[in-house]
């Protein structure tokens, strides 16, 4: 019995060992598979970093740097010589970027695959004061533009030739004024008493987080000229003076009612910001079919349609220009604000087509469960009765609703004002200032 205990223990520790050669010799050679694998993985899948190291030592993520086209040899430095800085970044794999300024660095988020390339662009720093800060121009992405406007001197009229408006989906131009959120258009070229000037322009959008909408309201009973419009009555009436009183709110389904703004108005402090010295455009176009550009021009001059074809009554030269203190958007503000990879084909579209824009243009919003659109300043010249609006059923194509006598019909009320000279934005230098999260702040 004892001799057949012992045989029996002693196949137990051969198979033992046998099991656990087996193991070692399994684990060695998927590691050396493994090694193999990936090194014939990065050698195919990222040529471009000819064997370089990674930015983060580890081998799951590859970065990769450029200045526009051309690829640079390592990722600029904070402060370097060659005023290049941060534009954006893309990496494959669903991952994304996000760049720590002050870190000089990026942030890779949604890492779910090894072997993740990750594409660095880089672009040498443009810079205007905006508000007395300085602020950075970009050329792709989200952030502020340079606008060139070269024809305005065919219209005879000394504007100012570059302007710049911020585009793109989300950019950090949110504005603490009125003690709400407003959004900043840009540095944009202006008429008051004194000539031509540039303004900061800012508009107050619907369907802002945290905020209540500042409603649907009609142009006016019968005519699309601004300067007898109810809207712009109200605007610079109750709503400037933060009162309770009479309001056409809208005249195709119902009789005007009485608004009262006395608690969501404009308050002293913010109407002390406003300039109301400011000659609000007011020229027309006869159709929707134009470029961005063509609506800037078109806004701002006389021209009543194709040789004058179809003036209306109340279009006459003196009346082209009217001071308000409050306004609306005008199309060409809404064209200019796409951006991102998008901006040089949306520019190149007509307004009718910017459906397809929509993605990458911070001014658009989508009512689902609404059919209203949101008016402009800009009349359509045709007919007396049309004004140019943004069309949320057609996603963020310009169009003049042919279903309705537009004037009288309710649609979206975005209210919009330009900024005096004075007035300040204060210094800060937080990553996020601009954002929703830290907005813009004024100071006289």
């Amino acid at each position: 019995m004892k001799l057949e205990k012992y045989v029996d223990n002693s196949r137990k520790k051969r198979k033992i060992l046998l099991i656990s050669i087996s193991v070692i010799v399994l684990i060695s050679a998927s590691f050396l598979l493994y090694k193999t694998f990936a090194f014939f993985t990065e050698s195919a899948e990222f040529p471009i970093m000819n064997g370089k190291v990674d930015y983060f030592g580890n081998s799951d993520i590859y970065f990769v740097f450029y200045q526009g086209d051309k690829e640079l040899d390592e990722m600029p430095q904070k402060d370097n010589k060659e005023n290049l800085v941060f534009d954006h970044g893309t990496c494959d794999n669903g991952a994304s970027i996000i760049w720590d300024g002050e870190a000089w660095g990026p942030m890779v988020k949604n890492l779910s695959k090894s072997k993740t390339k990750c594409s660095l662009y880089f672009m040498e720093k443009k810079s205007i004061l905006l508000g007395g800060n300085e602020v950075n121009i970009v050329e792709s992405g989200d952030g502020l533009y340079a606008v060139s406007h070269e024809n305005l001197e065919e219209l005879g009229q000394e504007w100012n030739k570059t302007e710049y408006r911020y585009a793109g989906s989300n950019p950090n131009n949110y504005l603490r004024f009125n003690n709400e959120i407003w959004r900043i258009i840009g540095l944009v070229n202006v008429k008051t008493t004194s000539g031509v000037e540039q303004r900061i322009k800012i508009i107050r959008l619907n369907k802002t987080t945290g905020q209540e909408d500042f409603g649907t309201y009609s142009w006016h009973e019968l005519s699309n000229d601004w300067t007898q419009s109810s809207l712009k009555n109200m605007l610079n009436g109750i709503y400037y003076e933060s009162e309770s009183g009479y309001c056409s709110k809208y005249f195709y389904t119902s009789d005007p009612i009485t608004c009262d703004f006395s608690k969501n108005g404009i308050n002293d402090n913010a109407r002390n910001m406003i300039d109301s010295d400011v000659i609000w455009n007011i020229g027309g176009l006869d159709d929707t079919y134009y470029l961005t550009s063509v609506f800037y021009e078109k806004e701002r001059g006389t021209d009543m349609g194709l040789d004058n074809e179809y003036p209306s009554e109340w279009a006459k030269e003196n009346d082209k220009d009217y001071h308000n203190g409050i306004g609306l958007m005008y199309p060409s503000d809404y064209g200019y604000a796409v951006g991102g990879d998008l901006r040089n084909t949306c520019l190149a579209k007509t307004l009718d087509e910017y459906d397809y824009c929509t993605a990458s243009n911070w001014l658009y919003y989508l009512y689902n469960e609404e059919e209203s659109n949101t008016w402009t300043m800009t009349p359509y010249i045709i007919d007396t009765d049309h004004v140019h609006s943004i069309s949320w059923i057609d996603e963020g194509a310009l169009e003049i609703e042919e279903l309705f006598t537009l004037v009288p019909f309710e649609n979206y009320v975005d209210p919009t004002l330009y900024l005096k000279s004075s007035i300040k934005i204060e210094s800060d230098s937080s990553n996020n200032y601009g954002s929703i999260d830290n907005p813009f702040r004024l100071t006289t």
